[in-house]
């Protein structure tokens, strides 16, 4: 009786002994089990900051503002994304206003001696304050006997089309105001012609006169425009332009290329002007700040 009361007062601690000589056997052959490193390119970015030496560390501004960590080892850029600066909120609605202007830079240099031009009409669309579309039509002629020359050249009164669009750099501020830069693209179909061209028959001979018929061309150019635009009373505006010309094509000539195009003005001449009257009528009146309106802007 004794003998079996001895064995079972052994048993649970023999079976302790086994689970721990059992667990100490497996928790050694795992730690001796091979493991694979991580990939450091897998490792999540808290750890990786966690891992660098911040006496290694530079902080600058980068291009857009935004305060950026670099890793003068690794060459590795950190931005803080609460620094990070959201882009600039459009202050006006997309549809705001539309604008029709007349061009009166021809006229008024026809005054002071120019020999070509009429003038032209046009109409914008304001979205954003910023993006403006453009389309325009015009009425060109010429007459003018270059000085030094031995003709007449004439092209008789002839439509021209323009269509394009203009950026404003003043697009959060006061819509009176603006100061813009746009491309436009022309196109026009008209004829010219040369009267009284004059060739000299030499020192005994008389001179003989004759005239080039009509000829059609059709041209296409190109406009870059630099302008600002300033608000004068109510809805009517003032606006001055650059224009720099650049042909982009054109009929085949075989009399020669003529030397006016009704839009673009002379050959010769690669930069002109235009000096526009506006009207303005809103379509999705924002009414102005106070602080603005207190000073007139």
């Amino acid at each position: 009786m004794n003998r079996q009361m001895k064995i079972l007062s052994l048993r649970p601690a023999s079976i302790l002994m086994v689970a721990f000589i059992l667990s100490t056997g497996l928790s050694a052959q795992r730690r001796v089990t091979p493991a694979t490193p991580p990939d450091p390119d897998k490792v999540p970015t808290v750890q990786k900051e966690q891992r660098i030496d911040p006496s290694r560390l530079v902080t600058t501004i980068d291009a857009h503002g935004n305060s950026v960590t670099v890793d003068t080892v690794t060459g590795r850029e950190y931005v803080d994304s609460a620094l990070l600066k959201a882009p600039p909120k459009m202050e006006y609605p997309l549809f705001y206003e539309a604008t029709a202007g007349i061009n009166i830079w021809d006229p008024i240099m026809r005054m002071l001696g120019q020999k070509y031009g009429i003038g032209d009409i046009w109409a914008e669309l304001n979205l954003h304050n910023r993006y403006f579309p453009y389309i325009g039509v015009g009425l060109g002629t010429c007459t003018d006997t270059p000085d030094l020359q031995n003709f007449t050249f004439k092209s008789p009164t002839a439509p021209y089309f323009k269509i394009g669009a203009s950026y404003n750099f003043f697009y959060n501020s006061n819509p009176d105001y603006k100061l813009q830069m746009g491309l436009r693209y022309g196109l026009t179909r008209f004829k010219w012609r040369l009267e009284d061209v004059t060739v000299d028959e030499g020192y005994w001979g008389q001179p003989s006169h004759y005239s080039l018929p009509d000829q059609s061309a059709t041209a296409g150019y190109l406009e870059v425009v630099f302008g600002l635009k300033v608000r004068i009373a109510g809805p009517v505006s003032l606006g001055w332009s650059i224009v720099y010309h650049s042909m982009l094509h054109e009929s085949a000539a075989p009399y020669g290329k003529p030397m006016y195009i009704p839009g673009f003005g002379k050959r010769s001449a690669s930069v002109s002007g235009n000096f526009s009257i506006m009207y303005t009528i809103p379509i999705n009146k924002k009414p102005l700040p106070e602080v603005e309106q207190e000073k007139g802007l």
